[in-house]
């Protein structure tokens, strides 16, 4: 039964990819309806639990089948498939690479049980919440009652149909992001050989194979953080480019909603979405619309607050004491909400000027501020110099897959196009995200000497840290950024 009701649903969303992303490749609309599909999923298994529903499988066939309906009536795309790029016989070894991975990724999800003790947790709570038809479990430890509920809700899904491989979902997550990647990277290279070549460098890097096989929170956060990310800047793209369609809306609430599912899934993911929310401020204030407050934009951030905020509000009403973090990142939400309102609704305006100098200020504020409270039982100094390593060494672990950059030496930064340029400001405040986070974690090691010893002689220990897995996320936006290096396209050209 549940490949019928996998069925209808994957139907429902790819008839909506058809009819709204018209931009999007055939396999890449096919990859999308899948990511779409298990969002739709989770968010009404997540009603059903807050309501107190146990979600059968009867019941959640009939809510499969009430939501493929109304998407029957849409009509579909008028635009015709594109084709993009000369033909090469690189696509086919990329498939075959490609494909020998994923099948590799199934076989281990099918026959090997879930071990992990992250994974383990997850699955407690996906039984919690299909036989306890709650959120709060008292079999649950309360910090992995405070996680998004996405993954275990994958869980709830497959124990309600009675299915025992309970990782099938996480090749299938991997090898969709393989193809929006391929997908993305043709399109704005226009360049099928590039497309190639940079999506079997991400598909075969074996620390992000290796993630889709193991059913964590990781590689499912790095899919939609990732694809949300190249979905943004397309629609950045257009509006830097003066390509003033209606594709701008379907863009922006693509990038959105998987922005949005990358904090579904990792709460703290919230922080990294205010990397696009500050460089789409940067952009509409630079560039703004000539009635001020494009709708364009109201559907970005509704798109990709929704989701977040309903887990907030699910967590006041635990019955239980809910970490500093939990609450920051909550009032995190809560200002962004506010932002939103008052910037869209025409009362706010910023200059480009203002824009700039709030981040000049932002970092080193930071950092004073964090110096002159203090921080036990860690000095704050030995917090960022720790910080500061972890940031710039964890790439080891993608066999150095970040020596990539060497590309950009071959470039005049400023002969780069304006939305290339902004690409790269993406990956640098991703960068410094990062080590904000970090800082103000507590790390796992007291001293800077346990983290290298960690990561050159027993990188086991320091390969499962946060800060490595959390990278995934910026790594596809990485490798896409110099694929459109036009130093790529002219060694590509001449050979």
């Amino acid at each position: 039964m549940i490949w019928i009701d996998s069925a209808l649903l994957w139907y429902a969303s790819y008839r909506v990819c058809r009819n709204r992303c018209g931009w999007a490749l055939l396999w890449e609309k096919l990859a999308l309806a899948v990511i779409f599909a298990l969002a739709v999923k989770s968010l009404f298994l997540f009603f059903l639990v807050s309501s107190g529903i146990r979600p059968t499988a009867f019941i959640q066939m009939g809510v499969s089948v009430l939501v493929l309906l109304p998407t029957l009536l849409l009509p579909g795309s008028t635009e015709n498939e594109r084709d993009i790029g000369e033909k090469t016989g690189l696509i086919w070894i990329t498939l075959l690479g490609v494909g020998i991975l994923f099948c590799l990724s199934m076989v281990n999800a099918w026959f090997f049980p879930v071990t992990e003790s992250d994974a383990t947790w997850y699955h407690i709570r996906g039984m919690s919440f299909f036989n306890e038809v709650r959120f709060d479990s008292e079999w649950v430890v309360p910090q992995l009652k405070q996680y998004p509920p996405f993954v275990p809700l994958l869980f709830t899904y497959l124990i309600a149909f009675d299915v025992e491989h309970l990782k099938v979902f996480f090749p299938v997550l991997y090898v969709c992001l393989i193809i929006i990647f391929y997908s993305r990277l043709l399109l704005l290279t226009e360049n099928r050989k590039t497309a190639c070549l940079f999506t079997m460098i991400l598909a075969t890097t074996p620390y992000f194979w290796w993630q889709s096989v193991l059913p964590f929170l990781d590689l499912t956060t790095a899919v939609f953080y990732s694809s949300g990310s190249l979905y943004w800047y397309s629609w950045i793209k257009n509006k830097l480019d003066g390509n003033h369609s209606n594709q701008e809306s379907s863009y922006a609430l693509a990038g959105g909603i998987l922005l949005g599912l990358a904090a579904w899934t990792r709460i703290e993911f919230l922080l990294y979405d205010l990397v696009p929310v500050f460089l789409t401020v940067y952009v509409f204030s630079r560039y703004p619309e000539e009635d001020g407050n494009a709708k364009t934009v109201k559907i970005f951030f509704l798109s990709m607050l929704s989701l977040p905020s309903i887990w907030f509000l699910n967590l006041l009403t635990f019955d239980m004491v809910l970490w500093g973090q939990v609450k920051m990142l909550g009032g995190v939400c809560l200002f962004l909400w506010f932002f939103a309102l008052g910037w869209t609704s025409g009362k706010w305006k910023f200059s480009e000027a203002s824009v700039r100098w709030s981040f000049i200020v932002a970092l080193p504020a930071y950092f004073s501020l964090l110096l002159v409270l203090g921080a036990e039982p860690i000095p704050v100094w030995k917090k960022i110099i720790i910080s500061l390593y972890r940031t710039s060494t964890v790439h080891v672990f993608y066999l150095f897959t970040a020596s990539l950059v060497i590309f950009l030496f071959f470039e005049k930064i400023k002969d780069l196009s304006e939305p290339l340029k902004l690409l790269g400001v993406f990956l640098l405040l991703f960068l410094c995200t990062h080590l904000v986070i970090f800082t103000y974690a507590t790390p796992k090691w007291a001293t800077l000497g346990e983290f290298v010893y960690a990561t050159f002689i027993q990188p086991g220990n320091s390969v499962n840290l946060s800060d490595t897995r959390g990278m995934m996320s910026i790594y596809p936006v990485f490798i896409v950024f110099m694929g459109m290096l036009p130093f790529v396209k002219r060694r590509l050209e001449n050979d």
